[in-house]
């Protein structure tokens, strides 16, 4: 994972420096299976070697940003995923945190969402299933 942090870090430096044309503007509605949207959270676009992410907003959409928020990414084969699909509980033995959603869907190396961008007409809807827990 820090391997991943730090090669982000480095192509976000190269963008910087004036390597950031060809990006692809994309975003999407992120929606349980039931057609309820996802209204926290990110979307995270990732390779090995690179992410982006959009914030999902309170009717469940999200833009894609690289270096700023909705500034696009470049084109490529992406894994998609869901972090901070989360939220605070209380049970007997104090305060829990509680996926919204399957865990299978908030990381890398177990989602099925694959984005090929750019995506047709530059839009990735997500559907996700809803935590069983």
């Amino acid at each position: 994972m820090k391997t991943q942090i730090l090669l982000s870090l480095v192509f976000a430096l190269l963008f910087l420096a004036g390597c950031n044309q060809g990006k692809v503007q994309l975003g999407g509605t992120v929606t349980f299976d039931d057609g309820a949207p996802l209204t926290i959270g990110s979307v995270i676009f990732s390779t090995d070697t690179f992410s982006a992410k959009g914030n999902i907003d309170s009717s469940g959409k999200y833009v894609m940003g690289s270096i700023v928020t909705n500034d696009g990414l470049p084109a490529g084969k992406y894994k998609v995923y869901i972090e901070g699909a989360t939220e605070e509980s209380s049970d007997t033995n104090g305060e829990l945190t509680r996926s919204l959603i399957d865990v299978e869907y908030s990381r890398y190396d177990t989602t099925p969402l694959i984005c090929e961008v750019p995506a047709p007409e530059n839009t990735f809807n997500i559907q996700v299933p809803k935590s069983k827990k």
